[in-house]
């Protein structure tokens, strides 16, 4: 549909409640919403291309969009264009989490994300975002394709430097006219391919590469439903030395921001009537950061389930708890295969961005295509769907 460029109704309260919290800063939110609409339709042909070659960064669309790209300027710092209370910036700034990066280091260009929020509203899937993968898969298969599940892949068959088909851990091959890889690239580059085939992505040069942060996950069905909203974002007291610990500090902070996803006030179909399914996601250092997680794992879930009492509101959650499911930045490494425990991928930094990304048609094989958060157009769930339109 047509790109709004003015605030909608959901604006309408947004301002109100500036005005009430904030008295004066609401005329802020017009200007950010009339401006950052611009940057939007000016960035978003540039997010839907691919950069296979050096003469894609020459399109027409991208030097449009070069005077809206706020090129050497965080994202906390465009905020202040239009806000000046620190504590106003820092709430229209969380979304720099959706790429694992501090709100002082994530491209101003990113300011975007906030108003595709604010302009289209945000979804919930009824019976939660898995609906969508399995959609996909039920689209696929009648179209013809053949879906294997729980075969794990050990390698990507090489002949010479084109793909040709993957190996299975089970032995068996596959042989194929072109491979896509949606596996965690850092994964697939230091598991799926020989290193001394790769060039440019190898493993001692993937470690120079800069990561986001890991997350800490608690995913708990619960014999009751609290009133908390469907999404609820906390900031740590002292938010900056909190995300300070996180990307630079590698060390685990007293005091934790966290977000609570509580969809079953929602959605019905999450869980059996009168409970409900919630999960805390807790940004955490990737595993370049020497936090024994073994170790840390039972005393930083109590710590957590502490704070959604103190802060959230959850009292006694943990004598409600009737299932659970508990994933630190060791558990992603190990059982979900990301590099690192870096769960939203590779950096979004200006050196890693558009061209500079791990191409959607991979550039150190032939036959080779790339899917998910570590390639062109980054990471997060739409930018995701979006890398598999661009590979496909």
């Amino acid at each position: 549909g047509k790109h709004p460029l003015e605030p909608n109704a959901l604006g309408a309260e947004m301002k109100r409640r500036l005005a009430i919290a904030f008295p004066g800063q609401e005329r802020g939110y017009d200007a950010y919403m009339r401006r950052e609409g611009i940057r939007f339709k000016r960035m978003l042909p540039c997010l839907q291309k691919h950069y296979s070659t050096a003469a894609t960064m020459l399109s027409s669309d991208l030097l449009k969009a070069l005077p809206v790209l706020s090129v050497g300027r965080s994202l906390y710092s465009v905020l202040g264009n239009y806000f000046e209370p620190e504590k106003l910036r820092l709430a229209f700034t969380f979304q720099s989490k959706y790429l694992g990066m501090s709100p002082w280091e994530c491209p101003g260009a990113f300011a975007i994300l906030i108003y595709v929020e604010h302009a289209f509203g945000v979804y919930h899937v009824m019976g939660g975002l898995s609906r969508i993968s399995q959609g996909l898969a039920e689209a696929a298969a009648r179209c013809g394709a053949t879906l294997r599940l729980n075969a794990p892949v050990r390698r990507v068959l090489l002949n010479r430097r084109a793909a040709v088909g993957v190996e299975l851990q089970s032995g068996e091959r596959i042989m194929a006219d072109e491979v896509v890889v949606n596996a965690d690239f850092g994964h697939a580059m230091t598991r799926l391919f020989p290193a001394a085939a790769l060039r440019k992505y190898s493993p001692p040069q993937l470690e120079g590469r800069r990561f986001s942060c890991s997350t800490f996950m608690l995913y708990l069905g619960l014999d009751r439903i609290y009133s908390l909203p469907h999404h609820a974002v906390f900031f740590a007291r002292d938010y900056r030395g909190n995300i300070g610990d996180i990307f630079s500090g590698g060390r685990l902070s007293a005091d934790c921001s966290f977000y609570v996803r509580n969809a079953s006030i929602t959605d019905p179909h999450l869980a059996p009537e009168g409970h409900s399914a919630v999960y805390v996601l807790v940004p955490v250092p990737n595993r370049f950061a020497p936090v024994d997680w073994a170790s840390e794992r039972g005393p930083f879930r109590a710590r957590i389930l502490r704070v959604l009492a103190e802060r959230a509101g959850m009292e006694n959650v943990e004598s409600h708890i009737r299932a659970e499911e508990v994933i630190t930045p060791l558990d992603w490494e190990e059982r979900y295969a990301v590099y690192k425990g870096a769960t939203f991928n590779l950096a979004h930094t200006l050196g890693q961005m558009l061209y500079l990304r791990p191409r959607n048609k991979f550039e150190e094989f032939d036959r080779c295509y790339l899917v998910g958060g570590g390639t062109h157009p980054g990471s997060g769930l739409p930018t995701i769907f979006e890398s598999g339109r661009i590979a496909a």
